[in-house]
This record gives C-alpha cells, sequence and structure tokens, in this order.
C-alpha cells in the first residue's frame, strides 16, 4: 500500500437555502469551479475522480484529491487551496468530506484496461505539418450525462481527471519550437506554395505562440480505468462530446486505448494511485520516425522547375541523440535548450517573422520539440472537462421569461452615470445582465471580437456603443485614440460621428478599405520594431518609457459580407491584411470588430479569421448558426423586440444573456458630450 501524503475528500451536493434564480445559480456554479482551476498554485496537483462500483451503495462515489510537494511554499498554498475547497463559494453548492484513507483510489488489481482522452495530433504528409490541436471547451457541460453514462456500465469503473500546474522553464523547448515552426510556415506562405492546409496551420501555431508563453498551463490526464473497454470507451466518447465543441477548424479529441501487456499501462496505473500525472500513454504517431527532422528541413517551400529534381541529401537532419527511454516526455524532446529569458520571449511572440532578427538565436528544433504540446492546456481549454458533476437545476424559469427580466432601454448616457467608474482606456461595458450587473470585456484580455446579428437587430446599435465608450475613456485620459470604421453602405451611421471627431475615420469604398488596411498592417509593424528597440513588452511601457502618443487604435468592420463583392484583387489584398491583423496585432493594442450577418460563411469569415475572434456577441441568428458560434442555440430564440439582445460569450467561454446599451442617434449632434 502507498503511504497517504495527501487530503482526499468525498463531494456531495449542497442545497442551498438562498433565493437564487435557477440562471444565477447554474452561472454562480460554473464561475466557482472556473476559479478552482485559476487558483491553483506551482506544483500542485488535483485529482477528480467519479468511482463507480455495482456492489456498492450509492454506486457512483465523488472525491476529489490534492497532491503537493514537501516545502513550506507550496504547503502554505496547498492549505489556501484546502481553504477554498472547504470555505470557499465551492462549499455552498457540495459538502466536502475528508476521508481517512486513500484504499478506494489505491486498490486497483481490478483494472484490466486504461483509456485515455489526449488532443487530437496529425501528421500531414508530404508537407510534415504537425498539428497538436487545441482542446475546444464547452462550458456549458455538468457531466449529468457523463454521470448517466457511467452507472449503466455492468463493472466497476474510474474516471479520473488530473490536473499538474505547469513552470518549468527549463522545460519549454517547445517555445523556440513554436517560433520555428512559424518562421517556416511563413516562408512556405511567402512563397506563392498552393496549399490548402497552410492557413489553418498557420492559425494554430499563432494562437499557441499567442496563448502559451504567458498562460497558466496545465499537464493533464483524462482517463477512464475499467474491467472492460466497452464501458471505458462509451464513457470517454460521452465525456468527449459534453465537454467539447465542434469547430470548423479543430479536431475532436483523440481516445488512446491501453492493454495491461503494454508497459505504460503500469506506469499510467502507479501514478493513478500516486496523484501524479503519467506521459506514459501518448498518440501512435510517435512511435514512427516524425520527430526526427529538423523543423526548417521537415517544412520547405515546394521546389520548382529543375530544382524539384535535385536531391534532398544535403537536408537530411542529423542523427538525433534520443533521450533515454523511460524520462519524462516533457523534458523538452530531442537536443531541448532552456527557454530564453521572458523579455525576449515576448519580443519573439510579438511577431514570428523576426525570429532571424534576434541577437541570441536558439538552436534549430525538430518537430519532436512541439511534442509537450499534446500534453499542455490552458484552465480555458481544460474547463470542460475538470467538472463536479452538479444535479439538473430545477429551471423553473424559461428563456423567454428571462430575456424579460432585461431591462426594455439601456440608453447609453445611463450607462455612464451609473457605471461611467467602470470604464477605462482598456475596459468597457457590453451589456448588462438580467441580475442587473454590468457584462465588462477587456481589450488587453480578448483581441478582437465577432459581432453577429440579422438585419435590425442591434449590431449596428452595439458598434455605437463601443465607439461612444471609447470616446468616452479616451476623455477620461485625455488622449486622442484613433477609430477607424468601414461601413459599405455609404456610412451612413456614422458619418456625424467622424464628423464631430478627426481622430475618428470613416471609410466606404473597398479600395479605401484596402489602403486603411495596409496602413494599419505598417502601423503594426512599426509599433512591433519600437517595442524591440526600446527593450519593452507593451505599448503601455513604451509610453511610459519614451512618452510616445502610440494608443490603442480599434477597427469596426460594419456588415463585412459586403467584402466578398470587392473586385478580385482588392478583395484578395483585404482578407490578406485582415488575416494579418487578426493574427498578430494584439501587441501593438489595435483591436478589431468584425461585424456581419454571415459569420458561419467561410467566404465571409475565414477560418483563420474566425479563429482567432476570441470574443462573441451574438444578437438574433438562426439557431444552426448560433450553435456554431456559440455551441448554444439561444441566440436564435432572441425577440424579434425590444431589439438589442444578445447571447455574449468571453475569454471564460461562459454563456450570458445581456441587454446592450442604446444609443440614440441625435446624441453625436450634442454640443457636450460628456459633461
Amino acid at each position: 500500500m502507498i503511504q497517504q501524503t495527501f487530503p482526499i475528500y468525498e463531494i456531495s451536493p449542497q442545497r442551498s437555502d438562498r433565493e437564487t434564480s435557477p440562471t444565477e445559480l447554474r452561472k454562480n456554479l460554473l464561475q466557482t469551479q472556473q476559479q478552482l482551476i485559476r487558483r491553483l498554485g506551482t506544483n500542485l496537483t488535483i485529482s477528480l475522480r467519479y468511482i463507480y462500483d455495482p456492489d456498492n451503495s450509492p454506486k457512483l462515489k465523488t472525491y476529489l484529491l490534492i497532491n503537493q510537494p514537501h516545502n513550506t511554499q507550496t504547503e502554505e498554498h496547498s492549505q489556501e487551496i484546502l481553504s477554498l475547497l472547504t470555505k470557499g463559494k465551492l462549499s455552498e453548492f457540495f459538502t466536502l468530506t475528508p476521508q481517512p484513507n486513500l484504499s478506494i483510489c489505491q486498490n486497483l488489481d481490478w483494472v484490466q484496461i486504461i483509456g485515455e482522452i489526449l488532443k487530437h495530433e496529425e501528421l500531414i504528409e508530404p508537407q510534415n505539418y504537425y498539428l497538436p490541436h487545441f482542446f475546444e471547451a464547452n462550458p456549458t457541460n455538468d457531466m449529468s450525462a457523463v454521470c448517466d453514462v457511467i452507472q449503466r456500465a455492468d463493472s466497476k469503473l474510474i474516471l479520473e481527471i488530473t490536473l499538474q500546474t505547469y513552470d518549468n522553464p527549463n522545460q519549454k523547448s517547445w517555445v523556440n519550437a513554436i517560433n520555428q515552426m512559424l518562421a517556416q510556415l511563413e516562408k512556405v506562405n511567402a512563397s506563392g506554395t498552393k496549399d490548402n492546409l497552410l492557413s489553418v496551420t498557420l492559425a494554430l501555431y499563432q494562437k499557441y505562440q499567442q496563448l502559451y508563453p504567458s498562460s497558466d498551463l496545465f499537464q493533464y490526464s483524462i482517463k477512464a480505468l475499467a474491467e472492460n473497454w466497452g464501458d471505458a470507451s462509451v464513457v470517454l466518447s460521452t465525456l468527449i462530446e459534453h465537454a467539447t465543441k465542434e469547430t470548423p477548424h479543430g479536431k475532436q479529441p483523440r481516445i488512446v486505448k491501453v492493454n495491461k501487456s503494454n508497459p505504460a499501462f503500469s506506469e499510467s496505473l502507479e501514478a493513478t494511485k500516486k496523484v501524479e500525472i503519467s506521459t506514459a500513454i501518448e498518440w501512435e504517431g510517435w512511435q514512427k520516425d516524425i520527430g526526427e527532422k529538423l523543423i526548417k528541413n521537415a517544412i520547405e517551400p515546394q521546389k520548382k522547375g529543375l530544382g524539384k529534381f535535385s536531391s534532398n541529401s544535403a537536408n537530411l537532419p542529423d542523427k538525433p541523440s534520443f533521450s533515454a527511454p523511460n524520462a519524462p516526455l516533457l523534458t523538452g524532446g530531442l537536443n531541448s535548450e532552456p527557454n530564453q529569458n521572458l523579455p525576449q520571449l515576448y519580443n519573439t511572440v510579438s511577431d514570428g517573422s523576426a525570429l532571424a532578427k534576434l541577437s541570441s538565436t536558439p538552436p534549430p528544433s525538430r518537430i519532436v520539440d512541439l511534442k509537450p504540446l499534446h500534453r499542455l492546456a490552458s484552465a480555458q481549454e481544460i474547463t470542460g472537462f475538470f467538472r463536479i458533476a452538479v444535479s439538473q437545476v430545477n429551471n423553473t424559469t424559461s428563456f423567454e421569461e428571462t430575456v424579460k427580466m432585461l431591462p426594455d432601454i439601456l440608453p447609453i448616457e445611463d450607462v455612464i452615470r451609473k457605471y461611467g467608474h467602470l470604464i477605462n482606456e482598456d475596459t468597457y461595458i457590453v451589456g448588462v445582465e438580467e441580475s442587473g450587473e454590468p457584462c465588462l470585456s477587456n481589450y488587453e484580455d480578448i483581441a478582437h471580437r465577432l459581432v453577429a446579428g440579422v438585419p435590425n437587430s442591434g449590431k449596428t446599435n452595439f458598434i455605437n456603443s463601443m465607439i461612444y465608450q471609447f470616446l468616452y475613456a479616451s476623455h477620461k485620459i485625455q488622449a486622442e485614440r484613433e477609430i477607424y470604421i468601414a461601413d459599405f453602405k455609404e456610412g451612413l451611421d456614422y458619418y456625424r460621428i467622424s464628423r464631430r471627431y478627426p481622430n475618428v475615420k470613416l471609410v466606404t469604398e473597398f479600395d479605401e478599405f484596402a489602403s486603411l488596411l495596409n496602413s494599419l498592417v505598417q502601423k503594426y509593424k512599426q509599433r512591433v520594431n519600437d517595442i524591440k528597440t526600446h527593450d519593452v513588452e507593451s505599448l503601455a511601457q513604451l509610453r511610459a518609457k519614451c512618452n510616445t502618443q502610440d494608443h490603442r487604435i480599434l477597427l469596426f468592420i460594419d456588415e463585412a459580407a459586403s467584402i466578398v463583392n470587392a473586385e478580385r484583387s482588392i478583395k484578395a489584398n483585404i482578407y490578406r491584411d485582415l488575416e494579418t491583423l487578426v493574427l498578430k496585432s494584439r501587441i501593438a493594442d489595435i483591436n478589431m470588430f468584425y461585424c456581419t450577418q454571415q459569420p458561419a460563411d467561410p467566404n465571409v469569415t475565414p477560418s483563420p479569421i474566425l479563429y482567432n475572434l476570441d470574443e462573441r456577441v451574438v444578437f438574433r441568428v438562426q439557431s444552426t448558426i448560433s450553435t456554431r458560434l456559440l455551441d448554444d442555440d439561444r441566440a436564435g430564440n432572441l425577440p424579434v423586440n425590444p431589439k438589442g439582445r444578445a447571447i455574449y460569450r468571453g475569454l471564460e467561454a461562459e454563456i450570458k444573456l445581456i441587454a446592450t446599451p442604446y444609443v440614440p442617434k441625435d446624441i453625436w449632434t450634442k454640443d457636450s458630450l460628456f459633461d
């Protein structure tokens, strides 16, 4: 028996006596579980176990286990986590009862097979694109469907979701590998090589480059331990179905099956007993030699003319030196090197194409250096999986009744009077929830936004609300920040604003819009160059250090579907520069609102653009479009009147029903706008 060195709690539902609406109760519960993930500290491992035994009563029990190394700092933080669990908000929904021993988690002789969920990995040949797809979390998963399936199992089963905080700079060779992968992909793109998968691959690595080096990451282990494969398979398949959502650019997670005869079985089983992460189970593709190639040799533009008949011998990589067979996978793979210091990392992240300009060039990376990505996940990615099962809320309030709880009209001036203190140069109010609380968002946290809706549902009014708040915040900080509006309906909804404010520029023709985008791309490049030159990490730091007047820029595109009507060469330039901005301009504080009636049409919203519009404000649309954009069909049930109701999904991926502020057209003609 392994000596217990960590606490274990049995989790049971807790009934609340407080008068809380079902919508608010569910919202609070989901937020509490997300906060639990985000507050985990360094070196802590937390494991959620659903343990099913048909011979016990009740048959299904839920446990939470925590493991931490023995040192003062982590023990103190562990006590904070325990207080959070037993005395914090979670205790309002669940009772956590300490257990005297771990026998139920360590007596596992009955386990015959292990199945594990991993990110979907694939190698696209002959281009040698290695794609470790993201988890696309479904934040509405309450585990009820998964628990229903578990309780129909024929024999014992454990569903385990284990997270370990990841913070080891010596294991981040994947950072350099991402940068080198992007450099090669951009080289292929610049060569004019025709490749349908290139833009998808570029978008994927751009997102890794933007999010992972600066995010709180976790190693994860999601597995079922069972007596037969049928039970394990159906439970894991159901978990994938409800914990993730389908996207046009991603792939569903993969299930890997391991029998007792596989050496990885014993290692994975021991990790379960010790509340640790095991990386022994992996995609079978890694058993091939895909990791041996240098990225710069594996991914090259297609040769043309006589070049395609030349020998490839010069591009063959040296024979790699593999690490020991039992070494952990997250040592960075082959020939790993310590990560560069953080300021240099941020400079690299800001512009993948600038890799060669670094004064100290990292060693060439191999494809295998990207391998750790398949075992890492951000808090947002993993939130759909790490869920304590909740009882179905007896929702006596229908969606239609909830909509009626929103204010009919929410004048923007009333919003400013009541909540103006919350608005600053980075933060704005998206709308007001049915509880009466403001729904806030932040340009620093979320770079770009999708605004969708049928005609006359509230999109244009929402744009006016964003412009008004941006000007209000600019007035507070005494800065003339730039706003650019593209409106191909003659600019009738915005010409009064552009007349009054010289810092608001309006374009109504496609060639003007193409020129505007090109100038913004050049501005992005100049800002990135200035950030590097002055050795800072952001535009705010650059202003503080050099007293520059470069501030945040907003770009609004009202009815982006019109772009498809542009002349062919102009349209190509528009989408090229839009893709550049949506992928890279975050560090330069250039933020985009992409507004359209047809967000699901790939001709209107190409995948690399849609993929990076992380905030969604969806007014009334068809239910199928609502489901695709939000993994929720409620935007299809929004009323025609009053206008301005929307479904909002931000960085936390939580769905919110909001009423957006109303901006009367004559507000722009007032003598004094903010006094």
